[in-house]
């Protein structure tokens, strides 16, 4: 059967496939902005602390889903690596030199950050005298990711912003460090990881006084339990001691070691108007190795960000025996520095809102103090040193007084180490990536020759890829 189509036909079908395609087009239009409005109030409601519609894990989904195009644009427009990179030009001072090797320096640096030919975080023992890496790890950081979970207080992050945060390196060569999420031991000669304990360990690892088991700050439970409400919503900062098999011998709540010390209202009562949900924040503890007049072997020294103070703390008794508020403000790395002073990085910032951290003055930058408890006085013998180099790590942080009266600072947040003597610097080595970014650092550390030789020879013993790399 012939159907002849006029020209009529022809013209109403064109207007009617019009009509139809503008239909359609303000169907999806519509759509569209009513999927934008209702993703809106459900991320707004999401992320508001008592969305008490929403489970914890339907508010995870909603905001993951909202940020999926934002996710799919940086995947395609920049660096996977970016975690761990830090954008030049917003970071870079025209007063940064770069004076690497030195010859002069008969110590080792214990580098942790991203490093730029293996383009991932790895941990370099590096000789300072010719930069000779000495040895080298790199941790399987997809394996160590796969074995730690997402916490109440930290979401779990992808691989490729991992990082070995503090590694210590151990008499045997092997290494231990905290991942901001979890504790991680890895083996001598292999990136093989010996040990992932997926219970929240964050900033500092030490030593214990006997050098069998490490202190790490940690989170606790329970620590306030007579008030429901706070014992839920504050992070109680705990002190773990936990053995190289990844065993917690204690977890000291330190919520209950302020209110054992009668210190209450240093926990409770500085909040103002705005209640904070972190009022501790440990970053830092260090142990007494010998006894003095002022601490006996064991105890602890404990850096309390959030507070702006720093205690001396004795396990054995559960007493705080000592402790002071400032002048140091939003502090890092406190240290012992001989048998009667100590001494502490003061990031000399203050912190305003939930993120943000500025410097009193655009004149501040990090100082480093040194408390005598001799004298009771408060003393700064690098203050001209640092203010021409003027390191400016807002938030971490590390310095060390070294045996030979030099300093040692790593400006976490800038890629930069730096080293004086008394009176001058020594050498300063910013942790290059390309032309536009530098590595991310993650709390390296200064060592002296005598504290390399152990490690050295049994690294040395070993016919393993950790030896001898050129720099």
């Amino acid at each position: 059967m012939h159907v002849n189509i006029t020209d009529k036909d022809r013209a109403y079908n064109k207007v009617f496939d019009r009509e139809f395609v503008r239909w359609l087009v303000l169907v999806i239009v519509s759509l569209f902005v009513a999927m934008l409005l209702v993703t809106a109030w459900l991320v707004q409601h999401a992320l508001t602390p008592d969305h008490k519609r929403l489970t914890d894990t339907q508010a995870d989904i909603i905001i993951a889903v909202a940020r999926f195009p934002g996710l799919v644009k940086d995947l395609i427009s920049s660096d996977t690596r970016l975690p761990l990179l830090l954008e030049r030009k917003t970071i870079e001072q025209a007063n940064w030199v770069r004076k690497f090797p030195a010859p002069e320096d008969s110590g080792y640096l214990l580098f942790s950050g991203m490093d730029r030919v293996a383009k991932t975080a790895v941990v370099s023992l590096i000789r300072i005298a010719d930069g000779m890496v000495m040895a080298e790890w790199k941790p399987d950081w997809e394996a160590i990711n796969n074995q730690i979970s997402s916490k109440k207080w930290r979401k779990k992050d992808s691989s490729s912003a991992l990082s070995a945060v503090h590694p210590l390196l151990l008499p045997n060569g092997d290494l231990i460090f905290n991942t901001w999420a979890a504790l991680v031991h890895i083996t001598t000669c292999s990136s093989r990881t010996a040990l992932v304990l997926d219970q929240l360990m964050h900033h500092s690892v030490e030593l214990d006084e006997d050098g069998s088991a490490v202190w790490v700050p940690s989170i606790a439970q329970g620590g306030l339990p007579d008030n429901p409400t706070l014992n839920d919503s504050i992070r109680d900062d705990s002190l773990a001691h936990v053995n190289f098999d990844g065993r917690v011998l204690k977890n000291l709540s330190f919520s209950r070691i302020l209110l054992n010390n009668g210190m209450q209202g240093m926990l409770l009562g500085h909040f103002g108007y705005a209640f904070n949900d972190d009022p501790i924040h440990i970053n830092q503890i260090s142990v007494a190795k010998h006894d003095s007049k002022y601490w006996t072997r064991g105890d602890l020294l404990i850096s309390a960000r959030h507070l702006s103070t720093i205690f001396l703390y004795r396990p054995s008794t559960d007493r705080i025996i000592w402790h002071q508020t400032g002048p140091w403000l939003n502090q890092h790395s406190v240290e012992f520095i001989d048998d009667h002073r100590i001494s502490i990085f003061n990031n000399n910032v203050v912190r305003i809102g939930r993120g943000d951290h500025y410097f009193l003055n655009p004149a501040n930058t990090n100082r480093v103090m040194v408390y005598d408890f001799d004298t009771n006085e408060i003393t700064e013998p690098f203050a001209a040193l640092l203010n021409r180099v003027r390191p400016l790590s807002a938030t971490e942080g590390r310095a060390r007084i070294l045996p030979d009266g030099g300093l040692f600072i790593e400006e976490t947040n800038n890629g930069r180490h730096l080293r004086f003597t008394a009176d001058r610097l020594l050498w300063s080595r910013v942790n290059d990536y390309d032309d536009k970014h530098i590595g991310v650092l993650s709390w390296s550390r200064y060592l002296t020759a005598n504290e390399v030789l152990e490690p050295l020879r049994a690294i040395n013993q070993l016919n393993c890829q950790l030896r001898g790399k050129n720099p």
